[in-house]
């Protein structure tokens, strides 16, 4: 039982010393690629808006 006791103080201590102070590599790419997502979402829109608007004028 005892062993059990100093595993379970040694994981304690070891899980303590961790320290998730930034982000990982993985993190940021995720993060780009949707702050890239959504950027192209954004200029697809404001294309298909101007192309419909530029179509009116066009036409009598």
């Amino acid at each position: 039982m005892q062993e059990v006791s100093l595993l379970l103080t040694w994981l304690r201590a070891r899980l303590a010393l961790r320290e998730e102070g930034g982000f990982t590599a993985v993190e940021w790419l995720l993060v780009a690629l949707g702050v890239i997502g959504i950027a192209g979402i954004a200029v697809a829109a404001v294309q298909s808006y101007v192309t419909s608007q530029t179509n009116k004028l066009g036409s009598p």
